[in-house]
């Protein structure tokens, strides 16, 4: 299968275009001021907004093609697959590109709230479509971020940045709702999609506390496969385990958690570990370091 590119960090996405890194946790990219560019397949550990001039590349979310056209925005979340696959061809992008680490909004008013806008949907199948004014207006934000990440030193640039996004995401939301009035009845036929969802719900209906974590053979038994079949094809389409995504899933959790001020040990029977070092091995395999020693770097930073 094509090479899917681990996206966890925002320099992960920065520096494969040769881009400066502005700011650990965020950053801004114009396509314009590049040359050809590589495609890229990439799997996201972070929050990215795609503002399009052209149509130009055929376009991949989840497992399903996605439909773009001119003056469109793209949106992806952590623990989303997208992109064009890496064929050895090059292309001149054009519009620009936002990325942030969930971790940039703790402590913002944004850190719960941003879960709820519905663009970030795997259940969609084409971007937010937008008008001449949207599309000028979100580009004079995203000229307005990467200003303050370069020319302002970190005395207040959370606020002011986050009071940029969230101006953004209701821009976008807007788009949204104009586009699908009814997204309350969005479905999908992607098998990511459906997987995304049964994992969200899962916590929403507070089954861990029942069952514990949640694992591969319900997720398969949720959606009428068996356990092989469904690993089979979540493997061929993100390039990891079905296991190893909802570990992800689970660490994502885990690290707004303990950015709120969980310990350990209760971040681990929140999400519906037997014991804290079950967490903590598994965040230490995903993350690199220990629950811990991850919020006192932060901290620190």
């Amino acid at each position: 299968m094509k090479e899917i590119r681990k996206i966890k960090c925002v320099n992960d996405y920065t520096q494969y275009y040769g881009v400066k890194s502005q700011h650990p946790l965020i950053g801004v990219i114009c396509f314009d001021e590049l040359g050809e560019v590589r495609h890229s397949l990439n799997d996201y550990g972070v929050y990215g907004f795609f503002l399009h001039r052209d149509s130009q590349v055929s376009l991949r979310h989840g497992m399903s093609n996605y439909q773009y056209d001119e003056n469109s925005l793209i949106c992806v979340s952590p623990e989303q697959i997208g992109g064009h696959p890496d064929d050895g061809t090059t292309i001149q992008l054009t519009g620009w590109a936002l990325l942030f680490h969930p971790t940039f909004l703790t402590g913002t008013v944004l850190e719960n709230q941003i879960e709820t806008f519905g663009f970030f949907s795997y259940m969609l199948n084409e971007a937010l479509k937008l008008d001449a004014y949207e599309c000028n207006i979100i580009t004079s934000i995203l000229r307005s971020i990467r200003f303050e990440l370069e020319h302002h030193d970190s005395n207040g640039l959370k606020g002011i940045v986050a009071s940029y996004i969230g101006l953004l995401l209701n821009y976008a939301q807007r788009a949204f709702l104009r586009q699908y009035p009814s997204a309350t009845n969005l479905k999908s036929n992607d098998l990511l999609a459906q997987f995304h969802t049964l994992l969200y719900n899962y916590y929403k209906k507070g089954l861990h506390e029942k069952y514990g974590l949640p694992t591969v053979s319900y997720c398969a038994g949720e959606l009428c496969l068996s356990a092989n079949y469904f690993g089979d094809v979540v493997k061929r389409a993100t390039g990891s385990t079905a296991q190893s995504y909802i570990q992800r899933f689970i660490i994502q959790r885990a690290r707004r958690l303990l950015l709120n001020g969980a310990t350990t040990a209760e971040a681990a029977y929140q999400l519906g570990f037997d014991y804290p070092q079950h967490l903590n091995r598994m965040f230490k395999k995903l993350i690199g370091v220990s629950p811990t020693e991850y919020v006192r770097r932060l901290i620190a930073d």
